[in-house]
C-alpha cells in the first residue's frame, strides 16, 4: 500500500463537521423575532386591558361616592326656617337645573359641620360637570347657590332635578320640575337626580331617586 492510498483511508475516516449553515442561522433568527414581537404586542394589548378596566373601576368608583353624598345631603334637608340674621326663611329652592336647601345635620364629605346652605348645580365648559357649594345659612337671603363650586361628577351634563309629593290617587308617582318651600309649605317627599357623562362616542346616562325624611318621619 502506497502513501496515497494510506492518505485516502485517513481522510475517510475523518468525521464531517457538524454546524448551522448561514440560511439556518437566518431562518433562526427570523422566527426568534417573530415570537419575540408577538409576545411583546401580547402584553401591550393585555396592560391595556388591565390599564382600561382599572380606569373604569376608578371611575364607578367616583360616581358611586358622588352618588352616596347627594343621597345623604338631600335627605339631610331641613324643612324648618333658615336663620338670616334677624329674620327666617324658609329654604328648599327646587329647580330644574339646580337645588338649594339648608341641611339638618353636618355632612362629612363636604367638610361642613353643623347645620349649611347646599347647592347641588351643573357647571358647564372645560373641567365642569355636577358640582356641589355650600354656604353659611346665615346667607340664606343672598346666596345664589353658585359660590365656589366643587366638582362632584366631572363630565356630567344635562343635570336635572325633578320633585314629587308622593303618590297620586291611581297609585302613580307624579314628579314637578320645580319645588319652592314658600308655595309647597314644606320639603318634597322625594327628589329625582339625572345627569349625562359622555365617554368618547357614547354617553352614559344616571338617574336616581333619594327620599327625604319629613317632620313626621315619613318617607320612602
Amino acid at each position: 500500500m502506497d502513501a496515497g492510498e494510506i492518505k485516502m483511508k485517513t481522510c475517510k475516516r475523518r468525521p464531517r463537521a457538524k454546524g448551522f449553515t448561514l440560511l439556518e442561522m437566518v431562518m433562526a433568527i427570523t422566527i426568534l423575532a417573530l415570537i419575540v414581537s408577538s409576545v411583546t404586542v401580547g402584553l401591550r394589548l393585555a396592560s391595556a386591558t388591565i390599564g382600561r378596566g382599572e380606569e373604569t373601576a376608578r371611575e364607578a368608583a367616583r360616581l358611586r361616592a358622588a352618588v352616596g353624598l347627594i343621597e345623604r345631603a338631600v335627605r339631610s334637608a331641613d324643612p324648618r326656617p333658615a336663620s338670616a340674621g334677624r329674620h327666617s326663611a324658609l329654604l328648599f329652592a327646587g329647580e330644574n337645573n339646580s337645588l338649594r336647601f339648608l341641611t339638618a345635620q353636618s355632612i362629612a364629605a363636604l367638610g361642613t359641620g353643623g347645620s349649611r346652605l347646599i347647592s347641588f348645580h351643573e357647571v358647564a365648559g372645560p373641567g365642569g360637570g355636577l358640582a356641589v357649594s355650600t354656604a353659611s345659612p346665615f346667607r340664606a337671603e343672598v346666596w345664589e347657590g353658585t359660590e365656589e363650586p366643587r366638582i362632584l361628577v366631572p363630565g356630567a351634563e344635562s343635570v336635572s332635578f325633578s320633585y314629587s309629593a308622593g303618590p297620586a290617587g291611581d297609585g302613580n308617582w307624579e314628579w314637578s320640575p320645580y319645588w319652592y318651600m314658600e308655595e309647597r309649605g314644606g320639603v318634597p317627599l322625594a327628589v329625582r337626580v339625572e345627569f349625562v357623562v359622555s365617554e368618547g362616542e357614547t354617553s352614559r346616562r344616571t338617574s336616581f331617586v333619594v327620599s327625604i325624611m319629613t317632620a313626621n318621619g315619613a318617607g320612602i
